[in-house]
């Protein structure tokens, strides 16, 4: 029988070209969403004043409005695009990021939903106001869309008039901040 050499494996430590390398200052991560502003009240009349508005607006843009109805459908679609940018403000908390967080923000959505409610008011009058002024053949199927929409306008305003009294709470809760206030300083003992 022939010699059977014994060769041994040498582990050789070699290091390769190419090593990709991680840094976590160089990584972007997502934006943080707040899922609990969805389960609070103000997330929840949000989200409903969206669906109802919706519902609204397309009634009337679905029955081809006129007499009034333009103001109407400004109101209605302003307030719902307003209402998306507000509640996108809020999920993604960008209301404490640096150059909106000096803003007063429970004082402008105050502001915001009073004006919206009042608007809103106003346009769900204009459309219960034209309800039943059509003389078509089609006169039936404008009225029930009509009413549909005069009803949603409505109920629209009530969610709006809510959310007007929670942000008005907010803001009265809000500790008053005065940027350009320095405090007096330490009252001197009197000299005797």
């Amino acid at each position: 029988m022939g010699d059977v050499n014994n060769t041994e494996a040498v582990a050789v430590d070699a290091t390769p070209a190419y090593a990709p390398t991680t840094t976590t200052a160089s990584m972007v991560s997502a934006p943080a969403i707040n899922v609990e502003y969805i389960q609070s009240l103000s997330g929840i009349l949000k989200i409903l004043q969206l669906f109802l508005g919706f519902i609204a607006w397309v009634c009337i843009a679905a029955s081809g409005y006129c007499c009034g109805e333009e103001f109407v459908m400004f109101v209605e679609v302003t307030a719902w695009l307003t209402t998306i940018l507000l509640l996108v403000v809020h999920l993604l908390m960008l209301q404490t990021k640096a150059p909106m967080s000096a803003l007063p923000w429970p004082f402008i959505e105050f502001c915001y939903h009073a004006g919206v409610t009042l608007m809103y008011f106003i346009a769900a009058c204009v459309v219960a106001a034209t309800t039943g002024n059509r003389s078509t053949l089609w006169a039936a199927w404008y009225n029930s869309t009509y009413s549909a929409a005069s009803a949603f306008s409505f109920f629209t305003t009530i969610a709006y008039g809510i959310d007007t009294y929670l942000s008005f709470q907010a803001w009265r809760e809000e500790p008053p901040v005065n940027r350009n206030f320095t405090p007096d300083p330490p009252a001197q003992p009197a000299a005797v």
